[in-house]
């Protein structure tokens, strides 16, 4: 068995060592924008419940998640940062009425109990 292991370690180690190194670079880039988005709608949810009448409106732009923090109908920031100027063509298209209050999301907490398999204990 050890001398099939070496034999088919020597053959085919360079294929998986390759196979390793290009797939786990994209696994790692989704699984930083993963966190990234997380991260940024965190952060945005946190802004809008300290200032008055908050709320937040998702936008896609470029395939990314842009999370604008409304202080009633005043634009306050974007989560992730993106230029001012950049604003009114984000919000073009957008419907405005679509917008969340900060309360409403920050009492929508995820619930990991829920999700979680049961364990059976013998």
């Amino acid at each position: 068995m050890a001398k099939n292991l070496v034999k088919y370690g020597v053959r085919y180690g360079p294929l998986a060592v390759e196979a390793i190194k290009h797939g786990r670079e994209p696994a790692q880039q989704a699984v930083q924008a993963a966190l990234a988005k997380r991260a940024a709608r965190k952060k945005a949810v946190e802004h809008a419940l300290t200032v008055r009448d908050g709320s937040l409106l998702k936008v896609i732009r470029d395939g990314q998640a842009i999370y604008f923090v409304f202080s009633g109908d005043a634009i306050v920031t974007t989560y992730p940062p993106v230029p001012q100027n950049t604003y009114p063509e984000m919000l073009r298209h957008a419907d405005l009425d679509k917008r969340e209050p900060a309360v409403v999301l920050a009492a929508r907490r995820p619930v990991f109990g829920a999700r979680l398999p049961k364990i059976r204990r013998r």
